[in-house]
């Protein structure tokens, strides 16, 4: 990886780092997104984020064609309600994982200009705080196939 330095001095010293894994950015497995009920304004994007370096990284930005917005956002249940709560940034630890998962951290497509169905795909771009960024096609999926095994309990 090629990385520039620059001087108040006004002399620039490019060099390379060969520091392997140590700056390299998340790999990104098992994205999907929830087939929208009819009249939804907001869908998510689910997926999982594997860190082999050594240092943290973070999600600092996702895009979406065919969206007015899209956010990152975590879900939290506070005093028996469930909120979401945007973030600045998702972190993913040095040789961790961060899931975004139903419940939890998740991408917050808003007000989409159609309906998404299941057996549609949509592109979206992750962008890292080091710079990087990657586009996946990701899966739309039945509801009925989010469900854990047993269906829902209550």
């Amino acid at each position: 990886m090629k990385r520039v330095v620059k001087k108040s001095s006004g002399w620039v010293a490019a060099f390379v780092l060969s520091m392997g894994s140590a700056v390299a950015a998340p790999v990104v497995t098992g994205a999907w997104i929830p087939e929208q009920p009819p009249g939804a304004m907001a869908s998510a994007v689910f997926l999982t984020m594997k860190n082999t370096s050594d240092t943290s990284e973070a999600l600092v930005r996702a895009a979406a064609p065919g969206f007015k917005e899209v956010q990152l956002h975590r879900s939290i249940e506070e005093n028996g309600m469930h909120k979401m709560i945007e973030q600045k940034e998702i972190v993913v630890p040095a040789h961790g994982e961060t899931r975004l998962a139903p419940g939890g951290y998740h991408i917050m497509l808003i007000e989409p200009t159609e309906t998404i169905k299941a057996g549609m795909t949509v592109p979206v771009t992750l962008y890292f705080a080091d710079g990087s960024h990657e586009t996946l096609t990701v899966p739309v999926k039945k509801r009925s196939s989010m469900m854990p095994e047993g269906g829902m309990k209550h």
